[in-house]
Parts: C-alpha cells; sequence; structure tokens
C-alpha cells in the first residue's frame, strides 16, 4: 500500500471529483518514443495545447479534490505524469491506467490531502471487471434461443480503496461504451439507410446496457459482503435520467437506474451525490445536438456518482462544478472546442 505522510491525517472532510477531460491523449506524441508534449498543431479542434493544459489545471486545482477521478486520460501513465510534474507541480500520486486504446481511466491523489493510504483494487470473487461475460447483444435468434456471445468492457473500470485514517472508500470510476456511431446523423437523415441506422444503435445500446449491468451484479455481490461498505461509483455513464427514443421504442435499458439498483433491495441501493442538489437548469454535464430529437444544444447529464447506502448519510455536499469549469473557458478563442478545457463539466461530492 502507498503510504502518505502522516500529517494528512485530518479531521476536514473527503473530497472525490469526477471529469472526462476530452481526449487527453491527444495532448502528446505518439507512444513509440518517451512520452512528450506534442507540438503546436490541429488537434480535434485544438491548435494551443499549452493554453488547454493550463485551463484544464485550473480547473483541477480550483476543485481541490482529494480524489479526482480521470476519463479519457492519455495511453501511457508516463503522459499523465508529464502533465502533473508541468502543470499541477507534482502535487498528485497517479493510480492507473486501465482500459484499453487511446482513452484510459485515472486516478489522482491530491498529496497532503484527506487520503492518508490508497491501492489499486481489483475484483475478488465471481464478478471479475477485467474478463470477459457471455452476453446476448445482437439478439439474434438461432435454433428458438437467443444466442450469447464473450464481451469485455470496452474500457475495463479502474478501482481503488482510499482510507482516510478512519475509513476505507472503495471508488470504481467508469466510462462505459459510448453511443457514437460512424457517419450516425447522415445514416438517420436519409429514409434508406435510417433502418440500419437503428439496428446498430440498438446494438450499441445493449452493449453499454450489458456493462451497465455487469457492474450493478458487481456491486451485488460487494453488498452481499457487507451492506454497510462505503462505495463511490462514478464517471462518464453516457446516459442520463431522462428516457430516451431508443428506451421508448426499442425497451433498452436507462443506465443510471440499472446502475442504482432495484427498489425492492433499498438497503442495496445507490444514491445519486449530486442531481438533487444543483438547480435544474445547471443540471448536466455536457452539451450535444441531438439529430434524432432535432434539438441543438441540448444540456444532457452524461456523468454521474452514485454512493452506497453506508455512504449516504456521511455525504455532506455534491455538485456539477459549473463554476470551476468557466475558470479552463477561453472566450476569446473562436470555436465551440477551442475555447472550452472540456466537452464534460466536472462533477464532485464531499463527505464528513
Amino acid at each position: 500500500m502507498d503510504a502518505l505522510s502522516a500529517s494528512a491525517v485530518k479531521e476536514s472532510m473527503m473530497k472525490i471529483a469526477s471529469w472526462n477531460i476530452e481526449w487527453m491523449n491527444h495532448w502528446f506524441t505518439g507512444d513509440s518514443g518517451p512520452a512528450q508534449w506534442r507540438s503546436a498543431a490541429q488537434i480535434r479542434g485544438v491548435s494551443d495545447i499549452d493554453s488547454l493544459a493550463q485551463r484544464v489545471a485550473a480547473v483541477i486545482q480550483s476543485m481541490a479534490a482529494d480524489v479526482l477521478l480521470i476519463q479519457e486520460g492519455p495511453s501511457r501513465k508516463a503522459e499523465l505524469a508529464l502533465f502533473v510534474d508541468d502543470y499541477l507541480n507534482g502535487d498528485y500520486d497517479i493510480v492507473g491506467p486501465s482500459g484499453s486504446g487511446q482513452q484510459k481511466l485515472y486516478a489522482l491523489i491530491r498529496k497532503g490531502g484527506a487520503v492518508v493510504s490508497f491501492e489499486r483494487a481489483y475484483s475478488s470473487g465471481e464478478i471479475d471487471l477485467d474478463a470477459s461475460w457471455r452476453v446476448g447483444i445482437d439478439g439474434t435468434i438461432l435454433d428458438g434461443r437467443l444466442q450469447l456471445e464473450e464481451y469485455q468492457f470496452t474500457r475495463a473500470p479502474l478501482m481503488l480503496d482510499i482510507f482516510d485514517g478512519k475509513h476505507t472508500i472503495r471508488v470504481i470510476n467508469l466510462h462505459l461504451k459510448s453511443k457514437y456511431i460512424h457517419k450516425g446523423q447522415r445514416m438517420w437523415s436519409n429514409p434508406e439507410t435510417r433502418p440500419a441506422f437503428i439496428v446498430e444503435a440498438v446494438k450499441v445500446r445493449r452493449r453499454i446496457s450489458a456493462e451497465a449491468m455487469r457492474i450493478r451484479e458487481y456491486l451485488n455481490e460487494l453488498m452481499e459482503q457487507d451492506d454497510e461498505m462505503r462505495v463511490v461509483v462514478c464517471g462518464d455513464f453516457n446516459d442520463g435520467p431522462g428516457t430516451d427514443f431508443f428506451e421508448r421504442q426499442y425497451l433498452t435499458h436507462n443506465l443510471v437506474a440499472t446502475i442504482a439498483g432495484n427498489p425492492c433491495a433499498p438497503r442495496r441501493m445507490f444514491r445519486h451525490g449530486f442531481a438533487d442538489r444543483v438547480d435544474k437548469r445547471e443540471n448536466f454535464t455536457a452539451i450535444f445536438d441531438d439529430f434524432i430529437d432535432e434539438v441543438n444544444g441540448r444540456k444532457v447529464l452524461l456523468d454521474h456518482i452514485l454512493v452506497s447506502p453506508g455512504l449516504y448519510w456521511k455525504l455532506r455536499d455534491g455538485t456539477i462544478d459549473h463554476q470551476a469549469f468557466a475558470l479552463g473557458v477561453d472566450n476569446t478563442l473562436p470555436g465551440s472546442r477551442e475555447k472550452l478545457p472540456s466537452d464534460h463539466r466536472p462533477q464532485w461530492v464531499s463527505f464528513a
């Protein structure tokens, strides 16, 4: 276990934040050489990487979270370490990465904060979040049966245990499967290709549902061991609390409700950490053009922090930190992506 300074033991509250920092991997050069910053170039709408990194750092420093869970982190730990050293004064320890591909999951632990010690956690039991499992994705019926296939998380969750001097909290960082479909808007807009888009969209949502259900099964396993266990599940769920077109018409799952749990087992249901604490006009973490419902600039709640029953009554505050996010916005820049620190707003909760 990585032990931090004993002076970190304080009576202050624990603050846990979560933020999808859009495509951090594009800040750095390729993985074939040592970790280093990419030279100024137009990458996903961003040409001044130094300015962007400074603005992202300003948001992180403003929140001053003891634990920051990052989604869409860089592909290599050395690259995130470069950011921490160059823009965050080396003030954070790094846990991770988890996941595959170019979008990884990490945790930053603030040195000298409320976390006394920490260690990366792994599944122990029947539900192994790093392993594949059999599930019906495409709904194909063979010989009167729904065909099952092997499936794995697109990005395996990152889990860690943090200790505040009195209690251990299991933290699970998620970035569930994206709903994105290549050329989806064009396919939807064309009556001839719309059916093919719907088929693909339902498959994608079944994949996300499979991941959400797997997480809930793992939480059930934890609660079976100790229904007072302190657990935080956070990250980009790629789904909000509202019912969308595919849930209404094709009966796909509401992912947040799936992960939160069954009301018939209330002692194992997880509660939202901030949704009922934020003004409804500010209760969003991303803004996207919804070409299905034809709503431009739709404000959606994609990112969540859920807490276990054993921890909920210790919850003191929680919010979507639009104020900190605004510190990373540069309105002198031309494009919407150019001026924003990310396409997602950060969130945090605090505990006694």
